[in-house]
């Protein structure tokens, strides 16, 4: 095996592929749960301005909810990288044999040679912040570049949120006849959930078409849920 190929064919999650997670993630419930609520809301037989009201109120809300979630997710994720690389310092400095036999098995697991290993264990374990960050890497997944900025990914969570709900929200803006705005909101939805669906399967490197069907679907079933639960809250109330 080549030495040029030790790391070469190996997926990691870089930050810019955590990055596309949570845009796609972020847009696809702005979309869905907005798209949800006007289509619940428009059935119940409310104005436009009063529908339009109620979406924006529920655009905050997600965003401040999903951009919180996300910042404190990732700061959790983060203390948990510190505490496995402290773990990983101390191990280092205190039991250096067992960690070296660790090195070398992970290069044997990856089929080089045994003139290989030697060389490649004496390269690693001649810097002791190398040696940590390789145990990181190749013994626990945890490449080095996995710490993100909590706020940066939850700046970029709600910002992804916004832009999911403005499909939705945007024909309220514009139309005063709920009905009319209602077809355009499922309509932009429904593309907008496609494309993302796209956009998600160029990424992912999968057959686009599936990968839209299905955001299609997920949209269509909010849509769904929420004509019936406007109905329903319509007679009730």
């Amino acid at each position: 095996m080549s030495i040029a190929k030790t790391h070469s064919e190996q997926k990691i999650h870089t930050p810019a592929a955590r990055s596309i997670r949570e845009i796609v993630f972020g847009v696809n419930d702005g979309l869905v749960s907005i798209t949800g609520l006007i289509v619940g809301v428009t059935a119940s037989h409310m104005a436009s301005h009063q529908i339009l009201m109620a979406g924006l109120a529920a655009v905050m809300a997600a965003t401040v909810a999903m951009g919180l979630g996300a910042y404190l997710s990732t700061a959790a994720q983060n203390e948990y990288f510190m505490a496995e690389r402290s773990r990983e310092v101390r191990e280092v400095h205190e039991v250096p044999e067992e960690e070296r036999r660790e090195v070398e098995g992970i290069y044997r697991a990856q089929g080089f040679t045994r003139e290989q290993i030697a060389m490649l264990t004496d390269h690693i374990t001649a810097d002791k912040e190398r040696w940590v960050d390789f145990m990181m890497k190749e013994e626990l997944g945890i490449p080095i570049d996995s710490l993100d900025h909590p706020w940066i990914s939850a700046g970029i969570m709600a910002l992804a949120v916004i832009v999911g709900s403005i499909p939705p929200i945007a024909p309220y803006m514009i139309f005063s006849n709920p009905q009319v705005a209602l077809v355009w909101a499922i309509v932009l939805a429904m593309f907008t959930a496609f494309g993302l669906g796209i956009a998600k399967a160029i990424v992912a490197k999968t057959k686009w078409w599936k990968s839209g069907v299905q955001f299609v679907v997920v949209a269509g079933v909010a849509v769904v849920v929420g004509i019936s639960a406007g109905h329903l809250l319509g007679h009730i109330l």
